[in-house]
């Protein structure tokens, strides 16, 4: 009885999301607001029980490692604070953690993009030519493939003379190179989300056959 209440309300969801289809809606509104809830709900459960709740029994026992591992975090998020209650007076304490974030941040995306991104392009870009012939032909098409993408982010060569007309030629074929990434990308984003909603017609066409018994 309760599996099938649960499948009722999961099929009543996703009818209410699927009504975004004919415009913004109020059927939708709702389906927005109980997931925009119950995800702050239980960000805030997951938050209690594995960040706060912990960290205030850590700092109970007064040990020298739970004050460095929770203080430290407990007392940047408290300089947050008078952005919250609107202590301008106060407000420059929030740039410290906002710093340390921002910095962190972007140091995780900078040595995200090299080790995971550049690095492995350069290690296959300069592979030796050996193996099969079509191992070969892929790593001939992988070479130029990006020497002709890198050229077209070059904009220093004058336009006049043979040189600056070859680099503006090459440029024109990165660019179409960069078109067709981005229409691959877009064309697999597109399969998952009809993969998802094939998924979800099918979740209601079989639970509505099963309550009904049809």
């Amino acid at each position: 009885m309760i599996p099938d209440i649960v499948n009722l309300i999961a099929v009543l969801l996703t009818i209410l999301v699927l009504s975004r289809v004919a415009g913004d809606n109020p059927l939708f509104r709702v389906a927005q607001y109980l997931f925009v809830g119950t995800s702050l709900g239980l960000a805030f459960v997951v938050a209690y029980h594995q960040v706060l709740r912990p960290a205030a029994l850590a700092l109970a026992t007064g040990s020298t490692a739970a004050l460095w591992l929770y203080a430290v975090p407990l007392a940047l998020g408290l300089l947050l604070l008078p952005r919250v209650i609107g202590g301008q007076g106060l407000s420059w304490l929030a740039n410290i953690p906002l710093a340390l974030i921002f910095g962190v941040g972007a140091a995780l995306a900078v040595v995200g993009a090299i080790s995971g991104t550049l690095v492995p392009q350069i290690g296959d870009t300069a592979r030796p030519l050996s193996g099969a012939p079509a191992e070969i032909a892929g790593a001939l098409v992988l070479i130029i493939g990006t020497i002709i993408t890198l050229a077209s982010f070059y904009y220093t060569a004058p336009p006049e003379g043979r040189s600056g007309r070859l680099i503006a030629t090459v440029a024109a074929i990165g660019h179409w190179l960069i078109i067709v990434a981005f229409g691959f990308f877009f064309a697999g984003s597109l399969q998952s989300y009809l993969s998802a909603l094939v998924e979800r017609l099918s979740f209601v066409i079989t639970t509505v056959r099963g309550l009904f018994g049809a």
